[in-house]
């Protein structure tokens, strides 16, 4: 049973570094989605009043 708990251990970090690294992509599409709707939104806005 010890000798299998380290390699969990390494198998989760393995794991959290890949989901961390998916994670900062989605999040960094997320962050451009946002930076180019908002301002869009607010044009279309200003011009529907």
């Amino acid at each position: 049973m010890s000798v299998t708990t380290p390699h969990r251990q390494a198998n989760s970090r393995t794991n959290e570094r890949t989901v961390n690294r998916l994670l900062d992509g989605e999040l960094l599409d997320l962050y451009v989605a946002i930076l180019i709707v908002v301002p869009v939104a607010m044009l279309l806005r200003s011009l529907w009043s």
